[in-house]
């Protein structure tokens, strides 16, 4: 019984997020990309896996990201796609 009132409330959920095509969602970066040392950018989430440059849809704020900083992202349901709105200065700027 648990289990079904489990998989009812998960059903709920998803209907209620799929009429909302966006989600806002703050995120960090924990790997500054560099070229030159073979190192890829990476991004931490809500997701358990860190998110690479692929999954960020280009607008110019991907260049220049430095690990420490903190990211206000638009989520896109239905995909693993994502929108940099906003980056705001890392732990150790100051600010």
């Amino acid at each position: 019984m648990n289990r079904l009132l489990m998989l009812i409330k998960k059903a709920a959920l998803d209907a209620v997020r799929q009429s909302y095509p966006l989600e806002l969602i703050f995120a960090r970066v924990i790997q500054k990309e560099d070229q030159q040392q073979n190192k890829e950018l990476l991004i931490q989430a809500e997701q358990k896996k860190p998110l690479k440059r692929a999954f960020f849809i280009e607008n110019g704020m991907l260049d220049g990201l430095e690990e420490g900083d903190r990211l206000v992202v638009l989520q896109m349901q239905g995909g693993q796609r994502f929108y940099i709105l906003q980056i705001l200065p890392g732990e150790g700027a100051n600010e």
